[in-house]
């Protein structure tokens, strides 16, 4: 239990100061324990700062598990709205050195599940492309795509949403339509190289 509590406060800390650096007497003084007693059960800031992440992922943002890109903007729907119950969090995640460090994990987590999604779709690109398009998918499924279009444009999650939802469904067509030509390109080279041995053969045959 005090690990939990020394968790949240650390949380509560980084939602309401939403500065670049919390320290562990601040923390301590949040969950009402002794600096020392942190230590005890977090070895280095870095543990803490992991802990902290899946605490967030677990209890106020929710891991949102997907097969198929093509879930990614209601996903993205879902998640501004948990961004908006919380927005001084999210901004702090999004924004602030301590926020970088704690959604670090569960970030490294995110981009791996994209990548898992996007493979059906970017089996005959070359791997310039492929890092291009999971890069792209991962970063607008992303709560700095939502901080930004807040504060630097002034739009509502409604329009955020609508917005994310309008850039990876033109980014999974054309992921999808170039994919598709690259294999057609493909099959004809392959068709190409089969030709002149054909060729060869028949001319041999009546020898």
């Amino acid at each position: 239990m005090t690990r939990q509590r020394i968790v949240a406060a650390f949380v509560e800390a980084l939602e309401d100061e939403a500065v670049d650096d919390i320290s562990m007497a601040a923390v301590a003084k949040r969950a009402k324990v002794a600096e020392r007693t942190i230590y005890r059960h977090f070895k280095t800031r870095a543990e803490l700062f992991a802990a902290a992440g899946e605490w967030i992922e677990d209890n106020v943002f929710s891991y949102i598990p997907f097969t198929s890109p093509d879930e990614l903007p209601e996903i993205f729907r879902k998640l501004c709205k948990r961004f908006d119950r919380h927005p001084h969090l999210a901004r702090a995640i999004a924004m602030t050195r301590a926020g970088r460090r704690v959604r670090a994990g569960f970030r490294r987590h995110l981009i791996d599940q994209h990548r898992k999604a996007m493979a059906p779709l970017v089996r005959h690109l070359p791997a310039k492309d492929v890092r291009q398009a999971e890069a792209l998918a991962s970063y607008l499924n992303n709560v700095l795509a939502w901080n930004a279009m807040r504060e630097d444009f002034g739009m509502t999650s409604s329009e955020i949403a609508d917005a994310i939802e309008w850039a990876l469904t033109t980014l999974l067509k054309d992921v999808r339509q170039r994919d598709a030509a690259a294999a057609r390109s493909g099959r004809a080279g392959q068709k190409a190289g089969k030709t002149p041995r054909k060729r060869t053969a028949a001319a041999k045959a009546p020898a």
